[in-house]
């Protein structure tokens, strides 16, 4: 050594917050091989590109909440109409799901639980998480669930907010859907 102390071993409680990975104090170096972190890194890059366009594509749909677009289908004098309602509502359960892989994403990391095996589901968790918002908010707007918000009643912010929510917790949201289809459609007994 050349003069300086070693620092100490860290062994109290956890931090004001309860993140902690299990490392003593002052070590800093992955634990991670180099072509973990190259996959680490890219994956890191990948959801934070989820990330940038799900938040630019919320600022673009909260900017025309509410707007009805009709585009002519031709001499059949039809129209093609596209409700923002909708988009809107996939893209904050998009963002929804994102946020929550990019937290599982850091979480796995600093706790070692990193694993190619999650790449998939972490990928496409942001799309999952936006197909269930704009199901669930569906069936909230049917009446089908949810008798508190029903009917359509619900403002363009509370819709986005749930969306939201929706989309975080798309693992959880498998479940209420799996009861909602055995509600409706009833159950196929094992035999």
């Amino acid at each position: 050594m050349n003069g300086e102390a070693e620092p100490p071993e860290f062994h109290g409680p956890k931090d004001d917050h309860g993140f902690d990975d299990g490392r003593k104090r002052w070590v800093w170096e992955t634990r991670f091989p180099e072509n973990a972190q190259k996959k680490i890194k890219s994956e890191a890059r990948l959801i934070g590109a989820y990330l940038a366009v799900y938040l630019l594509l919320s600022f673009v749909c909260s900017g025309l909440s509410g707007q009805v677009f009709e585009f002519p289908l031709g001499e059949s004098g039809g129209s093609f109409r596209v409700e923002t309602a909708l988009i809107t509502t996939f893209v904050m359960g998009g963002l929804g799901g994102t946020t929550f892989s990019v937290k599982w994403l850091m979480h796995s990391v600093a706790t070692g639980k990193w694993h190619e095996d999650r790449f998939y589901w972490r990928v496409f968790v942001p799309l999952v998480g936006g197909v269930y918002a704009a199901i669930v908010l569906n069936l909230i707007a049917s009446g089908l669930i949810g008798g508190a918000v029903s009917g359509g009643a619900q403002s363009h912010g509370t819709a986005a907010a749930l969306a939201f929510l929706v989309g975080y917790f798309s693992d959880g949201v498998s479940g209420l859907l799996t009861n909602v289809a055995n509600a409706v459609f009833g159950t196929v007994q094992k035999k």
